[in-house]
Order: structure tokens, then sequence, then C-alpha cells
């Protein structure tokens, strides 16, 4: 026997539009239970039996909730649980036990296997909608949760891959500052191409980036602490991986082709702590210990600004370090003339428009100012 209250010779294999609440019970007509006692937007279904319960199940029915009577005829309550938490596609659906007995042993031993409530009866219709609204609420979050999880366990994922790229590599130094280098970037070039879909012809020449170190120690103006003297080609090299951190965001995100939401663009947002945290875990020598520091130093602060408004720290003027001021220009001319999925690229005189009117406000003024004096010589290369 099928009862559904509101949807009188309904046939079994059609679905309500409403979300459906399973009450399986044999004495189901006279709980008096009424659509509207489990809140708005539900469809409450009965079913006299386990068995056609199941079988509803089985042609594809999935209700939000089930109130199961202990005591029933052929397959009773507690059976009927055990079936339902036993289920691949119905171990989740909450269950409220429901029956005559008021004693704590029944109900202990309904919540021991599976069961998220228990209800004697007779009861109060003004009872259930209050119970549906809480253990569809807790369902709900739960959901959200595992959600949560199964996305950190998948960016831990691909943070340890990797790393584990960036230390075979490391291990496989020869002494050659540039081999080690080489092999580190072409780990990583590769790890993005993969999981993200980046395409490999996006690598590009760093001769606008070199034009604008260039310019900058001409005037006095030097990215190594101190005055320190440090290879130029390290700091290139360095500088390739100031967005390696993306590799733990997902290409979906990345690649949308248009514009992201705000919970989208939080995530994409992580991605400088999250090139720091890889490149923290990679060891080596002296040599080995500058390139990763400046590359450190790109990943973690290219997306500061000048007024303090950036991220992910929010740093302000000279505070930000030099090299990553420095590439916060590279990095923002480069994916203005780049073709990405959401825009058109951006002429190199637009570019150069754009960057000029930020000064002071997202770039240092200083740097914009070595900036536009050398742009013009970039050529037809990438700055990064």
């Amino acid at each position: 026997m099928f009862l559904s209250f509101g949807y009188q010779n309904m046939n079994l294999e059609l679905r309500s539009a409403k979300k459906e609440i399973f009450v399986v019970d044999d004495e189901f007509a006279d709980l008096g239970i009424e659509e509207d006692a489990c809140g708005q937007g539900f469809s409450v279904v009965g079913f006299e039996s386990a068995a056609t319960m199941f079988s509803a199940i089985s042609r594809g029915r999935r209700p939000e909730m089930i109130f199961l009577d202990t005591d029933m005829p052929g397959t009773d309550g507690f059976e009927a649980l055990e079936q339902l938490k036993a289920g691949s596609v119905t171990k989740n659906i909450p269950v409220v036990m429901v029956t005559a007995k008021h004693d704590q042993a029944s109900a202990l031993a309904a919540l021991r296997a599976g069961a998220v409530d228990y209800l004697p009866k007779p009861f109060l219709g003004l009872m259930l909608p209050g119970r549906v609204d809480l253990h569809l609420t807790i369902k709900e979050q739960r959901e959200t949760i595992v959600a949560q999880e199964r996305k950190i366990k998948e960016q831990a994922r691909k943070l340890a891959e990797c790393r584990d790229f960036l230390d075979e590599a490391v291990s496989l130094r020869t002494g050659q500052m540039a081999s080690l280098q080489s092999a580190i970037l072409q780990a990583v070039s590769d790890l993005v191409t993969w999981p993200n879909g980046v395409d490999r012809e996006s690598r590009r020449d760093h001769a606008k980036l070199r034009v604008f170190l260039e310019a900058l120690y001409e005037r006095g103006i030097a990215l190594e602490e101190g005055g320190a003297s440090v290879d130029r080609d390290i700091i290139l090299q360095s500088a390739r991986l100031h967005d390696v951190g993306k590799l733990a965001i997902e290409g979906s995100i990345l690649n949308k082709p248009g514009r992201l939401t705000a919970e989208e663009f939080e995530t994409v947002k992580l991605h400088p702590l999250l090139g720091v945290d890889m490149l923290e875990g990679v060891q080596g020598s002296k040599d080995v210990y500058q390139f990763l520091r400046y590359a450190k130093v790109f990943a973690g602060t290219h997306h500061e600004r000048w007024d303090g408004t950036g991220y992910p720290h929010g740093l302000k003027g000279t505070d930000i370090p030099m090299a990553g001021r420095v590439m916060a220009i590279a990095d923002v001319y480069d994916g203005l003339t780049r073709i990405s999925p959401w825009k058109k690229p951006f002429t190199h005189d637009m570019a150069v428009r754009t960057i000029v009117g930020s000064k002071g406000t997202h770039f240092d003024p200083v740097l914009v100012e070595v900036f536009a004096d050398v742009a013009d010589s970039f050529g037809s290369y990438a700055i990064c």
C-alpha cells in the first residue's frame, strides 16, 4: 500500500516536485501526519512496510528523511535500518525511529544502530517541523564538511606532488646551478601543464624582465637585501616560480571563461601562500638557498599593493620587499597582454597606460617611472 497526502493515485514511478519524506509504519493512516506537518516544500509519503519502501528506493526514489517504525510485520524497523545503513545510496539518509515503546533501552539501541533520533508515539504534529529542520540542517552541514575535506585532501595531494618534483630535482644537483634550476623549472612546468591544463606554449622568454632589472640596477635600485650581489640569472630563474602556488588551485577555476565568484576569487587569492609553502619544503646548498629565497619572495608578495590593499598580507609601501614590488608590475603587464579564457589581450600601449595609471596606488611610483622609461624597448617577448 502506498500513501501520499495531497497526491492520491499518483504512480509510484513518478517523483513529486517537492522533496520527499518517507514515513514507514503499518499503521501509517492512524498517525495523522499531514503534509504541512513537516514544513513547506516537503511531500510526506507513507509506506505500510519496509519492503514497499525499499521497492520505491530501488526505482530511484531518494527521500530527504525517513521516519521508520520499529515494530512492523515482515522486516521490522531495526532490520530495515541496518539495510539502509549498509546501502551505498541510502547510508547517509537521516532515519528517525518511531515507536510505541518508551523505554531507554529501545532508544539506545536505535541510536547505536545509526538512527539520528528516536520519537515515541503518539506524538504531536507540531514536533515534526522542528525535527525535520534540525536533522536536515545537520545533514547539509555534514555534506559541506565532507566536500571541504575532499577539497583540502586534493590540495594537499597537489602540494605533496609538487614538493616531490622539487625535492627530486634538488637531489639530482651535480654542481651546476643552471642545471638544477632547469630541472626544477621543467618539473614545475610539467606539473602545471597536467593538472590545470596550462598550455606548454605559455612558457615565455624573460627578455623584458631582464631589461627592466638592468634599468633598475643602472639607477642604483637593487633587489638584493643590503645591496648584496646576486647573480641576476638566479633572480630571473626564480621569478619563473612566482605563480607556483596555482598548482594547488583547481584548473576549472584558473581557466574559467567568465567572472569568478567571490568564493572562487578567495580560493585564487591563496596561491601566494601556497607557493611559499611549496618552496619552504625544498632544501639545498647555499646557491639553492639563494635561488629559493628569491622564489619565495616573488611567490609570496607579487600581489601586494603599494597602498596596502593587496594580498595575502596587506603589506604597504616599502614594507613590501623590492622583489615583490618589481614582480607586481611584471605580473600585471604580462597578465594584461597575455591571451586568456576570460579576456582579450591588451596592446602594449594599453598595458603601459594601465600600469602608469596605477602609480602610487597599486605600484611603487619610482618603479613605475623606470618601467615607463624602458617599456618601449621590450621587443616582442613577454615580461615573465
